[in-house]
């Protein structure tokens, strides 16, 4: 009566596996969402985080193309900066519109290179962060 069948350990063992496998992945789930959750910033854009400096791009062998530096003005080094830049004709119309990213981090107070192609040249262009990634906090 107390001796278990090689099926039924079988069955007891998988059953044992299966529940720590859930249990851990339940774990990672509540550790590490918040994390993952709050790396990621979307920014409605705000004055006096960002400012920049930008010109139409002399000719580059990828086409027609804006260039410049983006100003962190905010207290943290950031990373993965997304940024569209809109393509605007004489009358104000937005003609076309294009993403791009910063090259590298953006320490707080310091500033980052980015070049985006547009498909056309325009009168002005104007360009705005739209997601970023915070390092960590930096004195200003």
């Amino acid at each position: 009566m107390g001796q278990l069948t090689v099926q039924e350990r079988a069955a007891s063992a998988l059953t044992m596996t299966v529940g720590r496998i859930l249990g851990l992945g339940v774990l990672s789930v509540v550790f590490f969402a918040p994390c993952v959750a709050a790396a990621q910033n979307r920014v409605a854009q705000a004055p006096g985080l960002f400012r920049f400096d930008v010109e139409q791009a002399a000719t580059s062998h990828r086409g027609p193309g804006v260039e410049g530096y983006l100003h962190n003005d905010l207290p943290w080094r950031i990373t993965n900066v997304r940024l569209r830049v809109q393509s605007v004709d004489p009358a104000g119309n937005v003609i076309g519109e294009a993403s791009g990213w910063v090259l590298g981090d953006v320490a707080a107070g310091g500033q980052g290179y980015f070049f985006v192609s547009v498909s056309s040249p325009a009168a002005v262009y104007r360009v705005t962060v739209e997601s970023f990634d915070r390092i960590s906090r930096e004195a200003p």
